[in-house]
């Protein structure tokens, strides 16, 4: 017969295994960019390379539309399985006699959704960046917003819908990294590198865990412009 023995040491020196396996995992990114790679520049869209965010946001509210009609399905069958009202309730007007909706009055411009510029501001839809790289600082602006980050820097930041997350920005390999993660919450993973063959620059953003848009992933390809892009629009989104 085979005897196991879990001593103190071998228990202390396994967790010491483990506890270094999980700070690999999440290493801090590198500060500086590999020679000779330098993501400046004005960029354009290039839409025939690029996946449509728009089409992937109109899915994911078309499956939470049809999950909530099936949520709201079940919530009326619980209360009365059978649909009987009960024997005192006042019968339903004739449909002939429902009074007609009063009508609303014309609006210039239609209603603004906060939930979804939320989410479309989450998936960072802009026709156009300008990119500066000075040393291990990256400054992105978009059409949404301007963005500065300290390549191989850790920090707090708070996620779009209040979450507070773990930062880490840097440098891995080729790609520059913006890795977001909230305990129990929302994760975010954006990167950018520079295809030096095609002199395009090419992104991949995914979102993950406890999040609307948890499993979107976005990969757009951009064309160099010779001109700057307008500044943000102070009405799409904040300056941060």
């Amino acid at each position: 017969m085979v005897q196991w023995s879990c001593k103190p040491g071998a228990i202390a020196a396994a967790a010491a295994i483990l506890l270094l396996s999980s700070t690999l995992c999440r290493a801090a990114y590198e500060a500086e960019a590999p020679q000779g790679v330098d993501l400046t520049g004005y960029w354009k869209l290039n839409t025939a390379l690029s996946d449509d965010p728009e089409r992937l946001l109109q899915q994911r509210l078309e499956e939470e539309r049809k999950a909530r009609e099936r949520w709201m399905r079940k919530m009326r069958e619980a209360e009365d399985p059978l649909g009987i009202p009960p024997p005192d309730a006042p019968l339903p007007p004739a449909t002939d006699s429902a009074p007609a909706a009063e009508p609303r009055p014309p609006q210039s411009h239609p209603p603004r959704n906060r939930h979804l510029d939320e989410m479309r501001q989450m998936l960072g839809i802009s026709d156009t960046l300008a990119v500066t790289q000075q040393g291990s600082r990256i400054q992105i602006q978009s059409q949404v917003d301007s963005r500065s980050f300290d390549a191989g820097t850790k920090s707090q930041v708070s996620m779009p819908q209040g979450e507070l997350a773990d930062s880490r920005v840097g440098w891995e390999g080729g790609w520059f990294v913006i890795d977001r993660r909230a305990k129990r919450g929302p994760t975010m993973l954006e990167k950018y590198r520079l295809n030096r063959k095609t002199d395009q620059l090419e992104s991949l953003l995914v979102w993950g865990g406890d999040s609307p848009l948890a499993g979107i992933k976005v990969h757009r390809v951009y064309d160099r412009m010779l001109t700057a892009p307008p500044p943000p629009d102070p009405e799409r989104g904040p300056v941060r």
